[in-house]
């Protein structure tokens, strides 16, 4: 199977003899699309496809990649943006009819990102590109960052109610890291920014937010002092990562171990929340009104935090206003994943009944509060999942650790490397009722979007199909 990310996929060719638009549309409704190998349960003779040159891909994972597909599932879209950010498509998700198209202000060497934010004012596509100006006439052509956002309801020919024009320094290489309520525009070191500018869909507003000192309750035995940087951003204001710098010694006798933790706005601190024992807090994402976070006991005071088969680590699931533990489970792995800020952000997602969800390698049952893991053990391999439906029905990737980072990562998908071959990878279909799991069929491909009438959204390196239920 293509090694998968969440929407990273450009359209298929325009044959009137023009330039190639990967945007170009779904297989006209007289055609039958490209019959992927997927589960059973969805029907390939019907639905709609769109087909992509292999070098229109993702080449970055996680919340700070660039997908070039995102779904807007209160309003019925796939949303596909041209990899040169020259232009936008939103398809309909059950018949693959285009709903609207945008042409943004040109820029040349661009690199763009399409993502969908969800407030009180309903669903608006972001379209973010990093690229330069013309430099026609007798203006200059410079670096710039542009942000157009769009109404997902658009009429045929969509408008930006918002455009942003941020400068962009010649030495700083930005990304952008985005929820479903919150976008960050800024460089990223492992997960956090430094100095980054927030976006609000909504309004249009920009303001700058950056690393700053703030004490905290709770670290080891007491206050103390930490430098708190921005991770991502959400309904509840930005959520900064820290690490105790002082005031701890956990190799002296009756040391006290350091503290990892997050902030969530101005509203609560993971330190005030922690599962008893717990010094060691990494927000991996966060969904609609939750935040998903890994907690465990204290290691070293210099390695990164990891998901290791030594100690259990407790993937939970909290009420991102209060911080309230909603769900939660104890997993192990055998892999030694490093825990990450913003990490799972890319494969974490809601069924759409928002009963379940699934994060990284575990899934959760909100209305029993329990979670199974499906990390790997000394016989079995991991899988990150992708999917899940009403039923409690998830999908997902087996887990391949090699030399690149994105293996190395806690909840990161694969993403296949621009302009190479993708080995295939094997897929499983899991419950997250019961935590069985079950090899799919060799090369099957996996959905990484499950609608509630039970269209399936699946995408290889070539082709974005969306087949419905069987």
């Amino acid at each position: 199977m293509a090694a998968l990310a969440l929407g990273a996929l450009a359209g298929c060719s325009d044959t009137s003899g023009g330039k190639a638009d990967p945007t170009a549309g779904a297989t006209r409704k007289a055609a039958a699309p490209v019959r992927l190998p997927v589960p059973d349960g969805f029907d390939t003779g019907t639905g709609w496809s769109t087909s992509a040159s292999p070098e229109a891909t993702d080449v970055e994972s996680g919340s700070s990649g660039f997908p070039l597909v995102a779904v807007a599932p209160k309003s019925g879209l796939v949303v596909q943006a041209a990899a040169d950010g020259s232009r936008v498509r939103a398809f309909s998700l059950a018949s693959g009819k285009t709903v609207w198209a945008f042409t943004p202000r040109a820029l040349t060497s661009a690199r763009t990102g399409v993502f969908v934010q969800e407030g009180k004012a309903g669903e608006k596509v972001v379209l973010a590109r990093q690229g330069k100006t013309s430099g026609s006439g007798l203006s200059t052509s410079r670096r710039t960052t542009t942000i157009d956002v769009i109404a997902a309801d658009s009429a045929s020919k969509a408008t930006a109610d918002h455009h942003l024009d941020l400068t962009a320094p010649d030495d700083t290489a930005s990304s952008f890291t985005a929820t479903d309520s919150g976008f960050l525009v800024g460089p990223v070191t492992d997960g956090v920014h430094e100095k980054a500018v927030t976006i609000d869909a909504v309004t249009g507003a920009q303001r700058t937010v950056q690393k700053k000192t703030m004490t905290v309750s709770g670290c080891g035995s007491g206050s103390c002092a930490i430098q708190a940087s921005p991770a991502f951003a959400t309904s509840q204001g930005v959520v900064s990562a820290f690490q105790q710098q002082d005031g701890c010694d956990q190799w002296a006798e009756g040391g006290t171990p350091c503290t990892y933790g997050f902030r969530v706005g101005d509203a609560w601190t993971s330190t005030s929340v922690a599962p008893s024992g717990m010094h060691v807090s990494i927000p991996l994402a966060v969904t609609g009104q939750y935040l998903v976070a890994a907690w465990h006991t204290s290691d070293t005071q210099t390695d990164p935090p990891a998901l290791t088969d030594m100690d259990k680590t407790i993937l939970a699931v909290h009420d991102l206003a209060t911080g309230k533990i909603k769900a939660r489970v104890s997993c192990t792995s055998a892999d030694a994943l490093t825990l990450q800020p913003g990490a799972a952000q890319s494969s974490t997602r809601f069924s759409p009944n928002g009963d379940f969800l699934v994060s990284g390698q575990a899934g959760f049952d909100l209305a029993t509060g329990r979670g199974h893991c499906f990390t790997s053990t000394a016989s079995t391999k991991g899988i990150d999942l992708t999917a899940v439906a009403d039923d409690g029905t998830a999908y997902g990737i087996v887990h391949v650790v090699d030399d690149t980072e994105a293996t190395s990562l806690y909840g990161r998908l694969p993403i296949a490397q621009d302009g190479t071959d993708t080995p295939e990878r094997d897929s499983a279909r899991v419950s997250v009722r019961s935590g069985t799991a079950k090899a799919l069929a060799a090369a099957s491909e996996v959905p990484l979007y499950v609608a509630a009438d039970g269209h399936g959204l699946f995408r290889t390196r070539d082709v974005v199909a969306v087949y419905p239920a069987s």
